[in-house]
């Protein structure tokens, strides 16, 4: 039985362009990526999966790109299974990076004004999530469980990364005509695949419930994560709808290898393009602000006891006692400058 083939086929002269205008693409993402992480305004943590994701898609495509011009690299085993585990688990990285996003954009509005300080968007300057007014209830409960929903997709990533590493490191040419390894990465495959569709909808099923049961949910940070969440759904789809194809060797050229021009030209459009446009979005916007994650996003798993409370009023008493104690300091200096110069005169 024919080995599955690889995702993006064989790396040929005619992956040259692409490789070189995807890794200038992403390139152009570095400017983003480091004013992310240096702006205290924008930087969050929650976007690190999708920043390392921008880096490592230079090296991938710079890396598509030499191969292209030599034989001995098209062929290399290492690069082989780099490739298809990178292309296999990058997407569902991404999809990683909405999780945390959609844990925020869920957690945010449960918040009433007595709670408020302990949700991500409060230490948020300018954030999209409105705050609670007197009114405002506060709702512990729902706020639980769909912490717990979250947890539950975070497991779903996991349950999705490591059957696509594993199923891409299954890519050896010399294994092309053995029949396991054939059915272990055809199953693997398709596995983790799966499993990250599953994750794009319980994405989009959780903003799609809080933007008619949230009152006081932001829809730009619904709208961002449905459009960020539609475009790796494309990806998913797309592997799902070519992974069926097998090869008889890593260098054949036959019908169904994935190696002809129209399947090329399919792996740039449906795998490679949205997941450039899914990292520019999340860069390109303050994320932050959207979905009020603070610097480190919905870190808590559950609320603030009244001992934890007790403590960060005494941390907030000893940060507000230093301040002051700074200020008098300067103004006592202000008040000897000003005294001497007066003598002077």
């Amino acid at each position: 039985m024919p080995f599955p083939a690889p995702v993006g086929g064989l790396v040929l002269p005619s992956d040259l362009a692409p490789s070189i205008v995807f890794a200038v693409l992403y390139a152009l993402l570095l400017p983003l990526v480091a004013y992310r992480i240096f702006d205290r305004r924008s930087r969050t943590l929650l976007l690190l999966g999708t920043i390392i994701f921008s880096v490592e898609r230079i090296v991938i495509f710079s890396l598509r790109a030499a191969q292209s011009q030599k034989v001995s690299m098209q062929l290399s085993n290492g690069l082989l299974k780099y490739m298809q585990v990178s292309f296999a688990v990058g997407f569902i990285g991404i999809a990683n990076d909405l999780v945390n996003l959609l844990r925020c954009l869920l957690v945010n509005p449960t918040y009433g004004l007595e709670k408020w300080e302990e949700a991500p968007a409060s230490n948020t300057k300018e954030s999209s999530f409105q705050t609670p007014g007197p009114g405002d209830e506060d709702r512990p409960k729902e706020r639980f469980w769909l912490r717990r929903y979250s947890d539950f997709t975070n497991l779903a990533f996991m349950a999705a990364s490591i059957p696509g590493g594993i199923g891409g490191a299954q890519f050896k040419r010399e294994d092309f005509a053995d029949d396991a390894k054939a059915d272990k990465a055809m199953n693997f495959r398709y596995a983790s695949t799966s499993v990250g569709l599953f994750l794009m909808f319980m994405i989009q099923a959780g903003a799609i419930w809080s933007r008619r049961k949230q009152r006081r949910h932001s829809e730009k940070a619904i709208s961002m994560i449905l459009a960020v969440s539609l475009l790796t759904t494309v990806i998913a789809v797309y592997r799902l709808s070519i992974m069926w194809h097998r090869s008889p060797s890593l260098e054949s050229t036959e019908p169904g290898t994935l190696n002809s021009p129209g399947a090329k030209a399919s792996f740039y459009i449906l795998h490679v393009l949205p997941e450039w446009i899914a990292s520019a979005v999340l860069l390109s916007f303050n994320t932050r602000k959207t979905f009020g994650t603070g610097a480190f996003g919905d870190w808590r798993g559950a609320d603030d006891r009244p001992k934890d409370i007790e403590r960060r009023e005494k941390r907030k008493a000893k940060r507000a006692a230093k301040k002051a104690e700074k200020l008098s300091e300067k103004g006592g200096d202000t008040v000897e400058l000003v005294s001497v110069s007066r003598t002077s005169v």
